[in-house]
């Protein structure tokens, strides 16, 4: 390609349309690139909606659409202060944008964000992975210090106005970063430091970095190395409320929270979809536990996570935000389509395509329409100060009083500490909802990865069943999370004189499929097969329904199909808690049979109270795919599908610190937080933001 002219990408094309609702639907982009367009604010989503982010369903109480759509009208006029201060630097708008590094971003992009961002007064982030000579020339970037290091020196640690130390991110709490080896060509190899082509893949925790003092040692060297501020960025855990005041309390002077959702250029979508709580989840818990503690004055919060138009700011900052991070929502303001495909190099917008692969952003373009989308959030904002009579973007930070939410349950508006109007149940169900299995299940052993965010089921997306309610905790600061990749996660189960390699049991659906799951050490769902001691079967179990049941010591096996009067994660729930009151747990092994498709929903079942799960829909899935295949090559999808659910597991237990599957996932319900009050209530689940 180098000896053809690149094509020049200047102009939208058409937004992707999914199967599946996403948050970024058609009419969230199409508002985005009007705004681009015309710098000037778009009204959207004013009414409370019955589904979605909590965002969607919270209003300013004495807000009228009429007196803030005559302020939008006027936005460009109103004189109210949106600035605020990073260390010495002042900025006009309380935006960040990022963090985005050059490798996940193809260059021209990077470059027309630093430029765009500087313009108008906002900031960016730079993202991991060494600084582009052309965004160094640009005075408002915040760069990053992240656990691999890759092109830190001093040049790169002297730019901008502030650094962050990068703890995680939204995407993918708890695990590295990810840059794919066909992103890294020549000049990203030679800023990382590291050879062409290989796979970018950062450590989960940083190594010297396992509890909040060693956090407090980098900050203070850092800070005194650069004279600058130092920002940490984490993700939305469960147990955020502590990691801020951790935080607060290391001396840093800002703290950057990634809510479930965020973009990224390349994320396990396990992850994505089921690790951490949504920004408006952790803002207001965390900025209530920043007053009590005494260190929210004059400490800065920057949130993020799906969030876009000039009412997402206010009411962000409402809940307790500084500032907003419009990282995905800037991408979109350049073209972006949502289509998901920044991991593979072959983004169809010039955004996130594989350098020389011959198509470029037009800079001058992409740094135009971004600056107009800012300043119209930023004008919108302003309208939104004006017609709640405020001069000043600090005058609102906290005040959830001015707020009211409709559509959730009381646990949830409580824990958030916003007045709950018009009650309703806060998930979001279908169950007709049509799950796709990746083909990289059993086609190869590589777990599928995807781009961008936007998914949160039961949130942003339809909820199948209880357990997509349910969010699984990461480790963030105040402990370190643990790498798979590179350190052992023991994920076998023993019971009696039985041991198996992996707690995921395989239905006997086909013969390859016993085979298969002898080869990997996997348990056998039949009542009898060839390989007896890894047959369920040979164990004598009590097969029962999912209900209220007494039933252990031994095997238990609670089988869906067969009907019951509970919900699958209700049983498990609570014959594991009923076992565990008598003290007949430890001789009684818990097998759960249902219509299950991941490593989350095995994890999520196993920290309700499984010891073995069976995952019936993913075997069935793929027993159709496979069906006319030689033997030999059917057992070898069923090796890659029963690796790739072993290997999710793993990905999952260790973002969250956890090294025993035995020991310390089964049954522990602490490692769980549910998004709907009354699901928590059923599976002796905490509401999240508690």
């Amino acid at each position: 390609m180098s000896g053809l002219r690149p094509l020049v990408v200047k102009s939208y094309i058409e937004v992707a349309r999914h199967i599946v609702p996403e948050f970024w639907e058609p009419s969230r982009v199409l508002a985005i690139r009007k705004m681009a367009q015309t710098a000037e604010p778009v009204l959207d989503r004013f009414e409370p909606e019955k589904f979605g982010r909590l965002l969607d369903r919270m209003v300013f109480r004495d807000l009228r659409r009429s007196s803030l759509e005559e302020a939008f009208r006027i936005a460009d006029k109103i004189d109210v202060d949106v600035g605020v201060n990073i260390g010495a630097a002042r900025l006009e708008m309380p935006i960040y944008v990022g963090d985005m590094s050059f490798g996940a971003l193809s260059g021209n992009p990077n470059i027309a964000i630093a430029k765009a961002v500087t313009e108008v007064g906002a900031v960016a982030g730079v993202g991991e992975g060494g600084l582009h000579p052309e965004v160094a020339k640009y005075r408002n970037i915040v760069v990053q210090w992240a656990s691999a290091r890759f092109g830190m020196d001093m040049n790169l640690l002297r730019a901008g106005i502030a650094v962050n130390i990068k703890i995680g991110q939204g995407a993918k709490p708890g695990i590295g970063g990810h840059l794919p080896g066909r992103k890294v060509v020549d000049i990203i190899a030679q800023l990382r430091k590291i050879p062409v082509g290989s796979e970018a893949i950062s450590p989960a925790p940083h190594h010297d970095i396992y509890s909040i003092e060693d956090l407090a040692q980098r900050v203070k060297a850092l800070r005194d190395l650069t004279k600058k501020p130092v920002l940490v960025k984490v993700a939305a855990v469960n147990k955020i409320h502590y990691v801020s005041v951790g935080v607060a309390r290391s001396t840093a002077e800002g703290i950057i929270i990634d809510g479930a959702g965020a973009g990224t250029g390349a994320t396990p979508i396990v992850a994505r979809d089921h690790l951490g709580i949504p920004i408006d989840i952790a803002v207001p818990v965390v900025d209530q536990w920043l007053r009590k503690d005494g260190t929210r004055s004059g400490f800065l919060v920057v949130a993020g996570g799906m969030l876009y138009s000039p009412l997402d700011v206010a009411k962000i900052a409402a809940l307790g935000a500084d500032m907003a991070n419009l990282g995905t929502a800037s991408l979109l303001a350049m073209g972006c389509i949502m289509c998901h495909a920044c991991h593979t190099g072959g983004c169809p917008t010039a955004l996130t395509n594989m350098i020389g692969s011959g198509k470029e952003l037009d800079i001058e373009w992409g740094s135009s329409v971004l600056r107009n989308y800012l300043l119209a959030v930023a004008r919108g904002l302003k309208a939104v100060l004006y017609s709640l009579g405020m001069s000043s973007i600090k005058e609102l930070v906290g005040r959830r009083d001015l707020l009211q939410i409709h559509h959730v349950d009381e646990d949830l508006a409580d824990a958030i500490g916003v007045e709950l109007g018009q009650p309703g149940d806060a998930a979001w169900f279908d169950k007709t909802r049509r799950v796709v299995v990746p083909r990289e299940y059993y086609e190869s052993v590589h777990i599928p990865i995807t781009g961008m965010g936007g998914v949160v089921p039961g949130y942003t997306t339809p909820a199948r069943r209880l357990l997509d309610v349910l969010r699984i905790e990461a480790a963030q600061v105040t402990r370190p999370s643990v790498d798979p990749y590179r350190e052992d996660v023991d994920v076998s189960v023993r019971f009696g004189d039985v041991t198996f390699d992996t707690p995921i049991a395989a239905p006997a659906v086909d013969e390859a499929v016993e085979d298969a799951a002898y080869v990997m050490g996997a348990p056998i769902l039949a009542d009898r097969c060839r390989y007896g001691e890894y047959c369920i079967g040979a164990l004598n179990p009590a097969v029962i329904p999912p209900s209220d049941a007494d039933v252990g010591p031994g095997v238990v096996v609670i089988d869906e199909r067969l009907g019951g009067d509970l919900p699958l994660e209700a049983a498990v729930a609570r014959l594991h808690r009923r076992l565990m009151e008598s003290g007949r747990r430890n001789k009684t092994l818990i097998v759960a049979v249902g219509d299950l498709y991941n490593g989350a929903d095995v994890y999520k079942t196993a920290a309700l109270g499984a010891d073995i799960v069976a995952p019936l829909s993913a075997f069935q899935y793929v027993s159709q795919r496979v069906k006319d295949m030689p033997k030999g090559e059917r057992r070898c999808r069923y090796e890659n599908l029963i690796a790739n659910l072993t290997a999710e597991l793993k990905v999952l237990m260790g973002a969250g610190g956890v090294t025993s599957y035995m020991h310390t996932l089964v049954g522990n319900l602490d490692l769980l937080r549910s998004l709907d009050g009354r699901v928590g209530r059923l599976l002796g689940v905490e509401v999240a933001g508690r």
